[in-house]
């Protein structure tokens, strides 16, 4: 017998924004909004063609929720089909789950499509609808941490 597929109940912890500049986009916002401390960082690395990429990105928490802005410094990423398509903007929304893998499982199962998967760790699932919105489901940080 095949298990029935299950509704996720959502534990939302992350909002991501593509943005076309960090910089500018923590200046605006903290100008308006008492968010922050920011906390920066960069990544980078070679894509599946072996094409260059960077990023950088900044973190602040408002109310509990990590709010994520994500600029492509170089080359191109996730981020920038999104960019691209829409404009700046909420590029996807993150849940805690505490299986990654069973949750991806159950949303492809159910026809959800699958963009990114890093096993145990994260991945972003087409939520569809306009503006194409995208959900990340990522592994719950321990009570350790």
């Amino acid at each position: 017998m095949t298990e029935k597929p299950h509704k996720m109940k959502p534990d939302l912890r992350h909002i991501s924004y593509a943005v076309k500049s960090v910089d500018e986009t923590v200046k605006t916002w903290s100008k308006y909004f008492d968010f922050g401390p920011w906390t920066y960082r960069e990544n980078g690395g070679l894509d599946a063609k072996g094409r260059p990429w960077k990023i950088k990105m900044a973190f602040a928490y408002v109310n509990g929720i990590e709010i994520e802005l994500v600029e492509c410094s170089e080359g191109r990423i996730f981020q920038s089909k999104f960019l691209d398509t829409w404009g700046e903007g909420i590029h996807h929304i993150g849940f805690h789950v505490d299986d990654v893998d069973k949750e991806t499982e159950n949303m492809v199962n159910q026809g959800v499509k699958k963009f990114v998967h890093d096993p145990g760790k994260f991945s972003y699932m087409d939520a569809g609808g306009v503006g194409g919105a995208i959900f990340e489901f990522m592994k719950r940080p321990s009570a350790k941490q």
